[in-house]
């Protein structure tokens, strides 16, 4: 499913960009085609700090991320976060060119349209900013009931009076109606005892947010190539700030993020490798247990293992965190340093975790093996409508991947070509079988020589 469309023009290796964004993105391509480039603008454009806090500006996230450089006069950015079933609702919104820069989220919109209500352009156009407003309720609706579990409790919150309630009750929650078109939203209004106006469609918008905060609430979890040193910079990071040291502020970020997450995840079975390795956190130290006695301190330990524990502590940590949140993981590179199976097993961990209840996931890669692995689990959902109990066997249903969530790009020559086939619900084999076949060629000339 589309919720999110981003197009990127002459912005440093992007030179032509247009895709679109579902709940799990891959990029592939070659070193320095763009993927990581494309991974942290969406990382900016799902945090939450920066979408509502106007004292952030946009070229401070760039530098955070140390793409600052890449802005060109030239460069075009334009990000729309909607529901693919209700285009017209936009909870967040960006343009970015050298002559304009327009950031909107529900709260931008409210303030906007309160500070221009008694414009004379917009009072001459009542109709018009009426169905607006109708539009953006019904999505905004729509949103809330789709995501808010609590949704036909909270709902009545609407309405001060216990009579207002009953009579919301009695028209919608006893009989077959939908809150999803126009014609329910005047009705709400006429409960509310409240003309049909453009200063009602406001209040009401304005109220729906106020009702259901955490719907609207977005952040972003940057997990980035770099992730090994995460330990080392989480060690010393009061030294490394204090002492000016030039670490990108990303990395920094990510130090302070993986600190929380060493400090509340104490132990964690790592199955990903091997189903008798665990990690356990020992006062101010990490370390790898190969069995109950043997223990390794994670400094010390294998390539892989310091890889693939901070994207784990990173994960399991937001899974303990109250708050409810839009989360958009953003991992770069999973496979660094992972045996094959175990980069398999990883993507399934990803997926059974950062899919659900509101939650994304960005992927970049150079590995055919992640794209493979990635084409098993959705051949799994295909095959387990029909056969769920045979496929469960073979993968665990919580990490089939539904095609309609998932879409796959590669990156070359500044732009983005499209390599999922929606009809099949797979991967291209061609871009698969690519990077074998290349080999293969190379093997088959040499055998002829």
């Amino acid at each position: 499913m589309e919720r999110a469309k981003l197009i990127v023009k002459n912005f440093g290796p992007l030179k032509d960009i247009d895709i679109e964004v579902r709940e799990m993105v891959t990029f592939i391509g070659a070193q320095a085609s763009g993927k990581s480039t494309l991974a942290k603008l969406l990382s900016i454009f799902e945090d939450e700090g920066f979408r509502r806090d106007d004292t952030i500006s946009f070229e401070e996230e760039l530098k955070k991320y140390n793409i600052l450089s890449y802005l060109k006069k030239e460069t075009f950015i334009e990000y729309t976060n909607y529901n693919s079933q209700l285009r017209s609702t936009t909870p967040f919104f960006l343009k970015y060119s050298s002559e304009t820069f327009i950031k909107q989220t529900p709260a931008h919109l409210i303030k906007m349209y309160k500070e221009v209500k008694d414009d004379p352009l917009l009072i001459s156009n009542k109709h018009g900013a009426n169905e607006k407003f109708k539009s953006l309720i019904k999505g905004s609706l729509y949103y809330c009931k789709f995501y808010d579990k609590d949704f036909n409790k909270n709902i009545y919150n609407l309405f001060p009076l216990k009579e207002q309630k009953e009579k919301f009750k009695d028209l919608f929650f006893n009989g077959s109606k939908e809150i999803l078109n126009e014609i329910h939203i005047d009705e709400i209004l006429s409960i509310l005892g409240k003309e049909h106006v453009f200063e009602n469609y406001l209040y009401l918008y304005e109220a729906l947010v106020e009702i259901f905060p955490a719907i609207f609430l977005y952040d972003s979890i940057y997990i980035p190539t770099e992730r090994n040193i995460l330990q080392i910079i989480q060690t010393n990071i009061l030294g490394l700030i204090n002492n000016n040291i030039q670490i990108p502020k990303y990395l920094l970020n990510s130090g302070q993020e993986y600190e929380k997450a060493i400090n509340t995840i104490t132990e964690l079975p790592l199955r990903i490798i091997d189903n008798k390795i665990k990690y356990r956190r020992e006062g101010q130290s990490s370390f790898i247990y190969h069995n109950e006695n043997e223990k390794v301190n994670l400094l010390e330990s294998a390539s892989g293992l310091q890889s693939v524990i901070p994207i784990l502590l990173l994960v399991e940590y937001s899974k303990s965190l109250k708050e409810e949140y839009n989360f958009n993981f953003v991992v770069e590179e999973p496979e660094l340093n992972l045996y094959p199976r175990a980069q398999h097993e990883l993507i399934k961990y990803l997926i059974k975790n950062c899919l659900h209840e509101r939650k994304n996931l960005i992927l970049t890669t150079h590995s055919p093996f992640v794209l493979a692995s990635i084409n098993n689990l959705l051949l799994a959902h295909d095959k387990g409508q029909n056969n769920p109990k045979e496929v469960n066997k073979i993968i665990k249903k919580e990490s089939w991947l539904n095609p309609k969530n998932f879409i796959a790009y590669e990156l070359k020559n500044g732009k983005a070509k499209k390599i999922m086939n929606d009809k099949l619900g797979q991967i291209s084999e061609n871009m698969i079988d690519g990077v074998s076949d290349a080999f293969a060629n190379e093997f088959d000339k040499l055998l002829d020589l």
